[in-house]
């Protein structure tokens, strides 16, 4: 009977890492700088892209993105200050040079806080064919220098390693 629940034991175990490993749900935050193009209409009516670099840490257990590095690319463009179209797309650059890349869509308001979702939609290595989805979520800060736009951003979904 021991040697059942030993064996019961390490197979429940190992499923348990094995899952881990190819699953997992994700709480990523961290700080960001953007690099921004503005064209600006007037009246709360501007076009923007960005670029910027993001830094996460994983939070409540999580490991997903774990001190990795993120690029994002995207735009938006606000009419009367308020924008439904902000789409980009984002590279997660992981410690062992393994990339995971998502596609996101935010609505908002210029200067303000905001949110949206994301999806994966690749990636290289381990993440070749990751799937998932999620929310982020944009804190808005004030930026230290002209020109750029800064922000602490909260990833939170989950994701699968087909």
């Amino acid at each position: 009977m021991k040697i059942i629940l030993v064996m019961l034991s390490f197979l429940f175990v190992n499923l348990s890492i094995y899952a881990n490993e190819h699953s997992g749900k994700i709480h990523l935050e961290g700080f960001g700088a953007w690099s921004l193009n503005i064209l600006n209409a007037g009246n709360g009516n501007i076009s923007v892209t960005y670029d910027g670099l993001y830094s996460g840490v994983a939070m409540n257990g999580t490991e997903f993105g774990n001190n990795s590095s993120v690029q994002c690319l995207g735009g938006l463009t606000a009419f009367k200050g308020k924008f439904n179209d902000e789409s980009g797309i984002c590279k997660f650059l992981f410690a062992n040079g393994d990339t995971a890349f998502t596609k996101y869509n935010g609505s908002g308001e210029i200067g303000k806080s905001g949110s949206g979702t994301f999806e994966f939609i690749g990636g290289t290595g381990k993440y070749k064919s990751i799937s998932g989805t999620g929310t982020v979520t944009r804190v808005q800060i004030q930026a230290a220098k002209r020109g750029y736009t800064q922000s602490k951003n909260i990833f939170k979904g989950s994701y699968k390693l087909n």
